[in-house]
């Protein structure tokens, strides 16, 4: 699908241009964006009702618990892990700053829709989820590489606790905008009130998040922020359009497999069919075993 307001789509290879005049008009949404842009808002309301009556804040806190990553509760749990938390992550934001969402969701609108377009509605589906697991995955580790009484501002993850669960959907906005800007490195964009390149848009928010994780090393800056997961997600955008990954589609690749192998046990059955009848016209039905007997009944129901 190609949304009418961008370029043309670049060739298979994933190399794009494409400059042209900065575009005005607002995009259409996309069904894979809408689907993540309404999941998104709908998940933002329900925590944030549920966070106003006093009563129901524990509730709220204990899902932000439950589904965000916090390292320590792999520590406590384990060997049973909380595996489902690497995509939970990012479709939870904070309700006490709507610009966590807000922000995360205007990328995934203006960028997410133009690479739909590109690459179709499964693929950027596979894209956004693969990167929400890298940069969830990243999250993690770092996080138990910290050990159980080590503060991860220590390692430029400036949280308090490992109990204190990481959120939001930035890993995987910084994919589809680093993956936008390798495929379209010169369509213009407008940037607050000037017009950008993809690719000035993206080593600007790469850049910032490298110096704002140096901050962190240092000490220099106290922040709630994940740069880890900004940095995984825009390093995993580069990789799937640098290697040509972001072209595949696994759950198309996985129907081929599924059907290749059915195919291929059909033929087989067929070979072990022709056998057994030649053996019976040669000795008779009584000489076939017990397993061939019912692999003979087996195939003659699929008849």
């Amino acid at each position: 699908m190609q949304a009418s307001w961008e370029d043309p789509p670049p060739p298979r290879g994933g190399r794009g241009g494409g400059g042209g005049a900065p575009q005005f008009a607002m995009p259409t949404m996309t069904p894979g964006v809408r689907a993540l842009v309404f999941t998104n808002a709908a998940v933002f309301i329900g925590m944030f009702l549920l966070s106003i009556p006093a009563a129901t804040e524990p509730v709220k806190d204990g899902l932000v618990r439950w589904f965000g990553i916090a390292p320590g509760t792999w520590r406590e749990w384990f060997p049973l892990l909380p595996v489902w938390q690497i995509v939970t992550w990012g479709f939870l934001h904070s309700v006490v700053d709507p610009m966590h969402i807000l922000m995360n969701m205007l990328m995934l609108y203006f960028l997410g829709t133009m690479l739909e377009g590109i690459i179709g509605t499964q693929r950027f589906l596979v894209t956004y989820v693969s990167a929400l697991l890298v940069s969830g995955t990243v999250v993690l580790v770092t996080g138990l590489l910290a050990g159980p009484d080590t503060g991860l501002a220590e390692l430029g993850l400036p949280v308090a606790s490992q109990y204190i669960p990481t959120i939001g959907a930035s890993g995987a906005v910084f994919c589809v905008v680093i993956a936008m800007a390798m495929l379209r490195p010169t369509t213009r964009v407008i940037f607050i009130l000037f017009p950008i390149t993809l690719r000035t848009l993206a080593i600007m928010y790469v850049g910032l998040n490298l110096f704002q994780l140096a901050q962190s090393f240092k000490g220099g800056m106290a922040s709630n922020v994940s740069y880890s997961a900004h940095l995984a997600g825009a390093a995993w955008g580069f990789l799937l359009v640098k290697k040509g990954w972001v072209w595949r589609d696994p759950v198309q690749a996985f129907g081929s497999w599924r059907a290749g192998r059915r195919s291929s046990q059909e033929q087989g059955d067929e070979e072990r069919l022709d056998t057994l009848l030649r053996k019976i016209n040669r000795e008779g039905i009584h000489a076939l075993s017990a397993r061939e007997k019912a692999f003979l009944k087996r195939a003659s129901k699929r008849r």
